[in-house]
């Protein structure tokens, strides 16, 4: 019979390996990052407030900055225990970001799947084209409301 050298399935073994693994950035801590280019953008969670107009609608808002901007090809991970409800338009107002309530909400324009290999990261990838500004993918954690926010170009 005859034998298999060690250094031939050494290498096919780790061929193999290398071939098996996945090439998507993966991040090191639990929070939601924005992929572009192969590179990972923290997008820090924001909490999402409610304030009422004179008329008395509820008008969703955050304060902070959009951390990216989304491009095609681009795509979001959630790394933790975040379920997203919903993607929505929100316009810059007097020191903070208001819900617009002229762009209708864009939920069904983005798909959320698990990570390869992974059981707390989802990828969120826009399949839809969305008109172009600022957006926030509310995310229910735990019993609070958070969004990430990031620019659409």
């Amino acid at each position: 019979m005859r034998k298999i050298p060690f250094t031939l399935v050494a290498v096919a073994t780790v061929c193999l390996t290398v071939v098996s693994c996945s090439r998507e950035p993966k991040p090191g801590k639990k929070g939601g990052y924005l992929v572009s280019n192969k590179k990972l953008i923290e997008v820090p969670a924001v909490p999402v407030e409610t304030a009422f107009t004179p008329e008395g609608f509820a008008l969703n808002y955050f304060n902070g900055e959009p951390a990216g901007i989304l491009r095609s090809g681009d795509y979001l991970i959630l790394y933790g225990d975040y379920k997203p409800t919903a993607l929505t338009p929100f316009r810059r107002a007097s020191g903070y970001f208001e819900q617009d309530s002229a762009k209708p909400s864009a939920t069904d324009a983005m798909t959320v799947g698990p990570m390869k290999g992974e059981d707390e990261m989802f990828k969120c990838q826009l399949v839809k084209p969305v008109p172009p500004g600022v957006y926030l993918l509310e995310c229910q954690a735990g019993s609070a409301t958070v969004g990430f926010p990031f620019r659409v170009e």
